[in-house]
C-alpha cells in the first residue's frame, strides 16, 4: 500500500512539472533563452508543445500555438495518470521495464504533437504560416519537436515507473483485486471472507450456496447449463453431499436473467454506437475510471470494512466533473480534426461532439439502472430463499414452458444423483468424488488358519456384503448412541453404496449401461447386474463399495472407494481415497448477507452495480453473440453428435464435469478441516479392515500376514509390498521418487507371492 501511494505522488509531481513547464509564468524566461548550439537549440523548441494558457491573447497568431499547446496538456496529463496502469501490465525485467516507460514517454508526446497539428490545421491557413507554410511542411515540424520532448518525457516516465518498487505494488493490487470473484465484470464482487466462512455449517448449506452461486456467478451457471444439462449423450458426474436438481433450476432461472439483462445492455451498446462508434471507448474508460473512484482503500486486514457513503459520493462527484469536462475536450478535438461524412460519424465530431457525448451520458445511466436493478433483485432472491432459514430444495424455479429440453435435462440429473453408476470420461474412474487423498492396497494368499483344514468357500460379494453392514452398522451405532468411545469422528452422517464405474468409451454394445445408442447412459443398475459386475473384477467395468462422510455440514466430504476381488486363492483389496473440498468463498457470500435490506447494505449494492457497469455493457455484445450462436448451432451440433455416436463405438459418453468438483477451492479454508478428513479416513480404514478381518476369521483362513499389512495401513497410511505407494508428496518402494506430488518408479512391482 505504501509503494503505491509514493507511486501516485510521483505521478502527480510529473504532472505538475509539466502543467508548470507549460505554464505563462515560465514563458518569458523560456522565451528569452535562446541557445546557440544546434542541440539545444532543438531541446528548447520542443518545449513548446505543451505550452499552455486558460485565456491565449487574440492579437497576431499566437492563439493557435495556445490553442494546440491546451490539446497537448491534457493528452499528455491523461498518458501520464493511465502510465502505471498501463505499464503494470508490461514485463517483469527491470531493464523491459525500464524500456516500456520510455517508449510510453515517446509516443505519448506524438500523440499530442499529431493532435496539436490537427488543432493547428483546422483553424486555417493563417495558423500554418504561423508555423512556416503549408500543413505537409508543418506536420514535420510538430512531429520533429513530438519526438525530441517524446525522450525527454519517456526519461522522466522511465524514472518515475520503470523502478520495481511500482510494479511489485500494481502486481499486488491486481492479485488482491483478481481474487475477490471469477466474473468481476458480469457478477456481484463478495467480498473476501477470512477464513472462508461465516459462522457454523449445517447440512444443507453446500446445495444452498451453490443454489446461490447461480445468481452471482454467470460463468459458473454457463458451466452448468452448457455443459451438464446441455449434454445430450453424456451422464451426470455423482456429487456426494450435494442435492444436484435445486442446482440445475436455480441455474436455468439465472441463466434467464442473465440473457434478458445482456439483451437489454446490448441494446444500450447499440445506440451508443449509432452517435459515434470511436465514443464508445471514451465510455469504456469513463466507467473504469467511475469503478475505481467507487472502490474505497481497504484499511481494516481482519474483516470487511462497512461502506463510507460520503466519500464514495464525494470521489464520484469529483470523477464524474473531470470526465464531463474530458468529454467536452475530446469533442472539442474531434471537431476540430478534417473529417467528413462517413468518417466524421465514426468518429464523432459532427456538432462538436455534442450528441455522442450525451448518447453516453444517456446511455451509461441506462446502464447503471439495468445493474443497479439487477443487483437488487439478486439480493432480494438471495435473502428470500436462499438463506439458511428461508431454504427449501424443494421449492427451486421449475424450467420455462419453452425450455421443453430443460425438463428431460433436470429429470436426468435426479436419476443420476439416485444412481449407482459413474460413467466416467478420461484416465481418472472417480469423478465427482473429488482430489485424490492417498491410496493403499493389499493382496493376502487365503491360506487356512490350521494346515489341512478345508476353508470355508466365499467369493467377492460375500466380503463386500460383510464389509457393507458393517459400515452401516456403525453409522446407525453412531447415530443412536454418544460420542464415540474411542474419541474418532462420528459416522452418524455416513453414507455407504455399491457404486459401478465404467469408461465412456467402452459402453456401446453393452445394454446393461446403453440401453438405447441415442440416450444418456444408464444411471442405475439392479442388484444382480452390480453382483455379476462385482464378481468379474477384470471386465471393463469394475465395482467399489463407496462410503462418504459429509463433514463441516457438508462443506468437506472424504470418500473411501474400495474395490474387493478374490480371484482365484488370493483376496486383493485397493482403496482410494478422494476428498471433496469446500466451496469457494466468493460462492458463500449469500451468508454475509444482512436480514433487511439497510442504507448501508443498499448503497454497498449500487456501488458494486457501478463497478460492473462497464464490463457488463461493453461485453454484452459477445455474450448475446455467443448466446445466438449456441442457440443457432445447438441444433447442427445435436445432428453430429447423433451421427458419431451411431456410427463410432468408441463414443465417449462419460461425464465430463463434476458441478461439485468445478465450484470446490484448491485446498481447505480451515485447518482442523483437514485434520477432521484425515480422522474419518482412519476412522473408516479402521471400519473396514476390522470387517474383512473378522470375516476371515469366521472363515478359517490364516490372517497372520493381514494382520502385520492392516497394521501398517493405519499406522503410516501407507503398505509397501514390492512396487511403489503415493501418499501426498512421499513415494515409497525401490527406486521410487517423489518430485511435487508426483512419484515414480525405476522398478516394477513384485508380482503376489
Amino acid at each position: 500500500m505504501g509503494r503505491s501511494v509514493r507511486s501516485g505522488r510521483r505521478t502527480a509531481l510529473l504532472c505538475g512539472a509539466l502543467v508548470l513547464l507549460g505554464s505563462p509564468w515560465l514563458r518569458e524566461p523560456l522565451i528569452e533563452a535562446r541557445p546557440e548550439t544546434p542541440l539545444l537549440s532543438v531541446m528548447h523548441r520542443a518545449l513548446y508543445v505543451l505550452t499552455w494558457d486558460l485565456s491565449p491573447s487574440s492579437e497576431g497568431a499566437s492563439e493557435p500555438l495556445y490553442l494546440a499547446g491546451n490539446t497537448a496538456l491534457a493528452i499528455l496529463l491523461t498518458g501520464v495518470v493511465l502510465a502505471p496502469r498501463l505499464l503494470g501490465r508490461g514485463p517483469a525485467s527491470p531493464g523491459m521495464r525500464w524500456l516500456a516507460a520510455f517508449g510510453t514517454g515517446v509516443l505519448l508526446s506524438l500523440v499530442a504533437a499529431v493532435a496539436s497539428w490537427a488543432v493547428v490545421t483546422a483553424d486555417g491557413d493563417e495558423s500554418l504560416m504561423f508555423f512556416g507554410g503549408p500543413s505537409d511542411a508543418v506536420i514535420v515540424h510538430f512531429v520533429v519537436d513530438g519526438l525530441v520532448f517524446g525522450v525527454l518525457l519517456g526519461t522522466a516516465l522511465a524514472a518515475v515507473h520503470g523502478g520495481p518498487g511500482a510494479r511489485a505494488a500494481l502486481s499486488r493490487i491486481r492479485e488482491r483485486s483478481s481474487t475477490v470473484a471469477p466474473s468481476a465484470s458480469s457478477a456481484p464482487s463478495w467480498p473476501d471472507v477470512p477464513g472462508g466462512g461465516v459462522g457454523a455449517t449445517t447440512p444443507g448449506d453446500t446445495t444452498r450456496h451453490l443454489c446461490a452461486a447461480a445468481y452471482t456467478d454467470p460463468a459458473f451457471t454457463r458451466r452448468v447449463v452448457d455443459d451438464v444439462l446441455r449434454d445430450e449423450l453424456g451422464a451426470v458426474a455423482p456429487s456426494p453431499g450435494v442435492d444436484l436438481v435445486p442446482v440445475v433450476r436455480h441455474s436455468l432461472a439465472a441463466r434467464r436473467l442473465h440473457r434478458a439483462r445482456d439483451r437489454r445492455l446490448v441494446a444500450i451498446y447499440l445506440l451508443i454506437a449509432a452517435f459515434g462508434p470511436l465514443w464508445l471507448v471514451f465510455g469504456n474508460l469513463a466507467f473504469k475510471a467511475l469503478a475505481k473512484a467507487s472502490r474505497a482503500p481497504r484499511r481494516v486486514v481482519r474483516g470487511r470494512e462497512p461502506v463510507d457513503t460520503g466519500a464514495a459520493l464525494r470521489w464520484l462527484l469529483a470523477t464524474i466533473t473531470g470526465l464531463l469536462l474530458a468529454g467536452i475536450l475530446f469533442g472539442q478535438f474531434l471537431s476540430a480534426l478534417p473529417l467528413s461524412g462517413v468518417w466524421s460519424w465514426l468518429a464523432g465530431s459532427y456538432a462538436r461532439g455534442v450528441p455522442p457525448l450525451l448518447a453516453v451520458i444517456g446511455g451509461g445511466v441506462w446502464a447503471y439502472w439495468v445493474m443497479a436493478r439487477e443487483e437488487l433483485d439478486v439480493d432480494r432472491r438471495l435473502r428470500g430463499s436462499l438463506r439458511r432459514e428461508n431454504f427449501v430444495p424443494e421449492s427451486g424455479p421449475a424450467p420455462a414452458p419453452a425450455e421443453s429440453w430443460a425438463i428431460a435435462a433436470v429429470g436426468a440429473v435426479a436419476k443420476a444423483q439416485a444412481g449407482n453408476v459413474t460413467v466416467y470420461s478420461g484416465f481418472s474412474p472417480f469423478v465427482g468424488q473429488g482430489v485424490r487423498q492417498s491410496q493403499w492396497s493389499l493382496s493376502l494368499p487365503l491360506l487356512p488358519e490350521r494346515p489341512g483344514t478345508p476353508l470355508t468357500g466365499f467369493d467377492t460379494w460375500d466380503v463386500v456384503e460383510r464389509l457393507r453392514a458393517r459400515l452401516r452398522e456403525a453409522a446407525v451405532r453412531h447415530a443412536t448412541a454418544a460420542p464415540p468411545p474411542d474419541g474418532g469422528p462420528s459416522l452418524a452422517a455416513l453414507e455407504v453404496e455399491d457404486r459401478v464405474f465404467v469408461s465412456g468409451t467402452r459402453i456401446a454394445g453393452d445394454p446393461r449401461f446403453l440401453p438405447a445408442l441415442i440416450r444418456t447412459p444408464a444411471a442405475r443398475l439392479p442388484e444382480a447386474a452390480v453382483r455379476d459386475i462385482a464378481l468379474d473384477p477384470q471386465g471393463a467395468a469394475r465395482h467399489c463399495l463407496a462410503a462418504h462422510l459429509p463433514l463441516w455440514g457438508g462443506a468437506v466430504v472424504p470418500s473411501q472407494l474400495l474395490h474387493i476381488a478374490v480371484v482365484g486363492r488370493t483376496l486383493h483389496l485397493h482403496c482410494a481415497r478422494h476428498v471433496l473440498t469446500p466451496l469457494r468463498p466468493d460462492l458463500r457470500g449469500v451468508d454475509l448477507l444482512p436480514d433487511v435490506l439497510t442504507s448501508a447494505h443498499r448503497a454497498g449494492l449500487l456501488l458494486s452495480a457501478l463497478r460492473r457497469s462497464g464490463g457488463a455493457l461493453f461485453g454484452s455484445p459477445r455474450a448475446v453473440l455467443g448466446d445466438a450462436l449456441r442457440e443457432w448451432g445447438a441444433p447442427r451440433r445435436r445432428r453430429r453428435e447423433r451421427s458419431a455416436a451411431k456410427t463410432d463405438p468408441a463414443f465417449d459418453r462419460g461425464a465430463r464435469l463434476s458441478i461439485r468438483e468445478h465450484a470446490m477451492s484448491t485446498g481447505y479454508l480451515d485447518h482442523f478441516q483437514r485434520v477432521d478428513a484425515d480422522r474419518a479416513f482412519a476412522a473408516l480404514d479402521r471400519h473396514a479392515l476390522a470387517a474383512v478381518r473378522d470375516f476371515l476369521d469366521e472363515h478359517g483362513v490364516d490372517t497372520t500376514d493381514f494382520r502385520a499389512q492392516t497394521q501398517t495401513i493405519l499406522n503410516h497410511g501407507v503398505l509397501q509390498t514390492g512396487g511403489v505407494s503415493v501418499v501426498g508428496n512421499q513415494a515409497v518402494g525401490q527406486g521410487a521418487r517423489a518430485d511435487a506430488g508426483t512419484a515414480t518408479a525405476s522398478a516394477p512391482a513384485a508380482a503376489p507371492k
